[in-house]
């Protein structure tokens, strides 16, 4: 602060030329403390690249609801355009307007966003004790006995020995405040009784009310091995001077004398002096675990109020860490010390003298001093849910959706001090509907970024995703209403919505007919946004941003990687999944492969793989993938469905039609697809019908269904010719020499049509209507240095080498469990890798051997599997207990051996299976099953470490470093050597679902 005389004096009129009331010179020194440290070091935290706020009548702080508190929705970034369909709330008034709108069952939020880590925290309260009730038989125990009755001469007299069975430690007794301030809190107390149902930690769990008049409305808590808590906010009149609070208090006491006790407040603790009940801050000691409140020790942090003698009882939030410390207070088994807070009972209830003093009546105060009184003590997550709630309707509903929508780390004591501030009223009739207190919503308005209508886009846009995401857990739901351009009743609705959903979202909720506009978040950022607002100075999203073009994505830009998705499916003739492929689909299917491939490619196209699902002969699986791709993919989506070619309805055509088993298979209707992807908002769309039929391809006439919004291809072919998909794979890794340096789907279609067969297929191209080129891929003549991919499949399509049975083949398939170990994995198999190539003459395009790192077992994982099962030379099991536990070892290791003929040349069952085992832990032989027990092998040669304490510890410890490299070599060359001597011939890919366990029963040879 400035020393030169008369600054302040300037400050204080600079204030007032404002328009600012005059303040008190505490006032000012805070408001100039605040504001040095908030820009403290440049631009502070809380602020980074927010726009410098409008002038605020209130006290300065961190405003608006930040980015950075934003959590990013699954499937991507919730700011891209697309159709939306606005939900309001029904209205009570004459704000409201009349429409006709249909119901919408809306999920809930829960108050309880993450209640992992309140699981986590009551695990020192599961603890098993014996159960003097129940016995159970001790077999061992039991067999030795019969085993020592056996050896005497005489007559075999014996009994059974039984052992204390065990159960849980505590019972827990929930005593839920059912007062009239209660009700806000009615579903935080059913998502912690669940939540304390669900973790296991309690033999039982029962709960009780706590009505107003302060009787306990309970069965008998019975003395021993029990809990008891509390959910109040302690605002009701049994925590009050009365009779109410006379009965209460003595129950109370009662239970502290012979139990733990607790008080779960859903406050936050700065907010507790405000209640009638003020609990003290210090430190809680126990001498054991499960001793009553009334043999804690308590040593407060400041002095004891008078008249305070009673047993203390702990207050908690409904917190992870409070609920953790509390654990470690009642199930410490040698006591515990915690820092904490409590209620310290006397004889008769009091009133604190701050409570007395809280202030004056909401009603008392105007609309900029309830503002600055809520800014002065709110939290900032609070303050920003403030600012956000200003947006729509405040009912509690819609705040937690905001909460969930808008804020990193929710927390119910957010809402709470939103609702005890005085900023809103509850509506009379309708528990849990708020209103404003004239002139807060536009001062909240005020503490907004200056694109209030690109934050409202952004938000509503957000709290739709969190409504319209299937994976969510939902708390129950409430009514919400649609605007319908067809039936409906009218109904007077908020003229505020709440949240804009997808058209899928929308028909999820039961919604047909509802209007549907195009929503574009402008371009511009906040600094140069717009600053109009409704006449009443809250922003209308819907109305304003209705019927606008979407902005499209750079011509030239490829797809993100990102914000891009691919769903291909090719279907087949087969009518089982053990069946095998015929050569022509088979042929297709490596061809989609490579289509995959080419699309995650980084030197090509660059997908991510994680966003890419191949799929053969599952359309449930394929319409699953396509719902969410449309709802995720922003940028660009590739959808490929081919296969054999039906008859349709008077709608389209249906592919893969057929028997499957002893059921007949509709086929996937090509509209519906359409209309899928026509429904989405991905800027770029790229659909692909690969048809095959024999005899005379028909002509796609009008009965094939076209988005107009899409690059469309209908390619209807003979069964032998190439598929669309290879064709297309062939034209990304191989480019146009005399193209530009990015080529689009047309340019890319061109080459791939070049070379057509005698019988040349019926193709159909529908570019956009629009006319914007689609760029899908880099063109490979001029960016020599394209990056192969080698984990995925090893089609020939992708490696570019002959076909055949002589073509080049990766060498070894490491075979192993997931889990511990995993890091090691990557490392042998590199070195495994590095030792091959060093010892063959293999080309560098292909892989010496394949290793699945994919993190689940998806569809693309699957047939990539399969497929490196059906080309490898020699198959390398990682031996271990785990490996044999696990049924997707069981399989890779059953795909390997059905293709082994029977015998060897030379007799040696290692060199005729194929199968080079590593020790990777030791295994006893009475573990192995028997299709290892038969193999013979004989790793003397790998050094005695080795065959005492496996391959993994080697590997992990540097004193055996040379030992693991020289077991890494010679294993090497074992590997090149079974190779070369078994030549096992390659096969086709089985159906990764009809692959038996080899480790269950002996492989039945197909």
């Amino acid at each position: 602060m400035s020393s030169e005389p008369g600054a302040l004096d300037r400050f204080t009129a600079l204030l007032a030329d404002l328009g600012l009331a005059e303040r008190a010179p505490v006032e000012l020194a805070e408001l100039l403390w605040l504001a040095a440290r908030s820009t403290e070091g440049g631009a502070g935290a809380d602020t980074a690249g927010l726009p410098e706020p409008r002038p605020l009548p209130v006290r300065p702080g961190p405003v608006g609801p930040a980015r950075h508190h934003h959590r990013a929705e699954p499937g991507g970034a919730t700011d891209g355009a697309g159709p939306r369909t606005a939900l309001h709330l029904s209205a009570a008034g004459p704000a409201g307007r009349l429409a006709p709108a249909a119901p919408a069952a809306t999920p809930d939020a829960p108050m309880l966003a993450r209640p992992l880590p309140l699981q986590r925290a009551l695990r020192p309260l599961k603890r098993q004790v014996p159960d003097t009730r129940r016995r159970l038989l001790d077999e061992q125990a039991t067999a030795d006995r019969l085993a020592e009755a056996l050896r005497g001469p005489g007559p075999v007299h014996w009994l059974p020995v039984l052992r204390p069975s065990t159960e849980r430690w505590l019972d827990l007794h929930l005593v839920l405040d059912t007062g009239p301030t209660m009700a806000l809190w009615r579903p935080l107390a059913r998502e912690l009784r669940t939540l304390f149902q669900q973790t296991g930690a309690f033999r039982q769990v029962t709960a009780g009310r706590l009505p107003a008049d302060g009787r306990l409305a309970h069965r008998r808590i019975p003395d021993g091995r029990a809990a008891v808590l509390v959910l109040s906010d302690c605002m009701g009149p049994q925590w009050r001077s009365g009779r109410a609070g006379d009965r209460w208090h003595r129950t109370l006491c009662a239970l502290a004398r012979r139990l733990p006790v607790a008080v779960v407040h859903p406050l936050p603790e700065r907010l507790w002096p405000l209640t009638p009940v003020a609990a003290v801050p210090g430190v809680l000691t126990s001498t054991e675990a499960g001793a009553p409140d009334a043999a804690y020790g308590f040593t407060p942090f400041t002095d004891l109020p008078p008249g305070r003698t009673g047993p203390v009882v702990p207050v908690l939030e409904p917190g992870a860490d409070w609920l953790a410390n509390w654990a470690h207070l009642v199930g410490s088994p040698a006591g515990g010390q915690v820092v904490g807070a409590a209620l310290l009972l006397g004889t008769v209830p009091g009133v604190p003298a701050r409570y007395a003093e809280a202030g004056p009546d909401p009603e008392e105060l105007s609309a900029e001093e309830l503002v600055v009184r809520f800014r002065s003590t709110a939290s900032r997550e609070a303050f920003t849910l403030a600012g956000m709630t200003a947006l729509t309707t405040p009912a509690l509903p819609v705040m937690r959706l905001l909460q969930q929508a808008g804020l990193a780390r929710p927390q119910p004591q957010h809402l709470a001090e939103i609702v005890v501030s005085g900023l809103l009223r509850e509506r009379p009739g309708r528990p849990g509907y708020f209103a404003f207190r004239p002139g807060v919503r536009e001062l909240l308005l005020h503490t907004l970024p200056r694109s209030t209508a690109h934050h409202a886009l952004d938000l509503l846009i957000r709290v739709g995703g969190r409504i319209g995401d299937p994976g969510r857990a939902a708390a129950g739901t409430f009514p919400a209403w649609v605007e319908t351009t067809r039936g409906g009743a009218v109904t007077l609705l908020e003229p505020r919505p709440f949240a804009l959903v997808s058209p899928e979202a929308a028909r999820l909720l039961g919604v047909s007919g509802a209007p549907v506009f195009t929503v574009a978040v402008p371009e511009h950022g906040p600094e140069d946004g717009p600053e109009d607002t409704l006449a009443d100075g809250a922003p209308h999203p819907a109305a304003e941003e209705a019927g606008r073009p979407a902005g499209p994505p750079e011509a030239t830009a490829l797809p993100d990687p990102d914000r891009s998705r691919a769903v291909l499916l090719l279907t087949t003739s087969r009518g089982a999944p053990g069946e095998v492929l015929e050569e022509q689909e088979y042929t297709a299917l490596r061809d989609l492969a490579a289509l995959a491939e080419a699309l995650v490619d980084p030197a090509l196209v660059g997908l991510d793989r994680r966003h890419i699902w191949l799929g053969e002969d599952d359309p449930d699986g394929f319409r699953r993938a396509l719902q969410r791709a449309v709802q995720e993919a922003e940028d660009t989506l590739v959808v490929h469905v081919g296969g054999p070619l039906g008859a349709g309805d008077e709608l389209g055509v249906a592919v893969g039609a057929g028997r499957w088993g002893q059921v007949h298979r509709p086929g996937l209707d090509w509209q519906g697809v359409v209309e899928t992807v026509a429904g989405g908002r991905a800027a770029r769309r790229l659909l692909i019908l690969d048809g095959a039929r024999t005899g005379v391809p028909p002509e796609p006439g009008g009965a094939v269904a076209v988005d107009p919004g899409s690059y469309q291809v209908v390619n209807l072919r003979h069964p032998v010719d190439r598929s669309v998909a290879g064709r297309l794979a062939t034209a990304i890794r191989t480019g146009d020499p005399d193209g530009t340096e990015r080529l689009t789907v047309h340019q890319l279609l061109e080459l791939a049509m070049q070379n057509t067969p005698p019988a040349p297929p019926v193709t159909r191209i529908w570019p956009p209507r629009d006319g914007r080129p689609l760029v899908l891929a880099r063109n490979a003549q001029l960016h020599p240095a394209t990056v192969e991919s080698r984990t995925p499949s090893h089609s020939a399509a992708a490696r570019r080498e002959p076909a055949g049975p002589e073509a080049p083949r990766p060498y070894f398939f490491l075979s192993h469990p997931d889990g511990p170990g995993d890091r090691a994995v990557d490392r042998l198999y590199q070195d495994l890798c590095e030792e091959v190539l060093q010892l063959t003459d293999l080309p560098s395009a292909v892989p010496p051997g394949f290793l699945d790192r994919s993190p689940e077992l998806d569809s693309w994982s699957r047939w990539q599997i399969t497929e490196a099962l059906a080309t490898c030379r020699v198959f390398v099991p990682l031996y271990s207990p785990r490996y044999f536990a696990s049924e997707r070892c069981g399989k890779e290791w059953y795909g390997f051996a059905r293709r082994v003929p029977r015998g060897g040349a030379d007799g040696s069952e290692q060199r005729a299976s194929g199968i080079v085992p590593v020790v990777w832990l030791p295994v006893p032989a009475a573990g192995l099953p028997p299709a290892a027990a038969r193999l013979r092998f004989n790793h003397r040669s790998f050094g005695p470490d080795y065959q005492r304490e496996g391959l993994l510890a080697l590997a992990r410890t540097e004193r055996h470093r040379a030992q693991y490299e020289m077991a890494v070599h010679r294993l090497a060359v074992r590997i090149v050597q079974v190779a070369h001597e078994t030549r096992i011939p390659p096969g086709r890919p089985l159906s990764w679902d009809v692959l038996q366990s080899a480790f269950l029963a002996p492989p039945e040879r197909p």
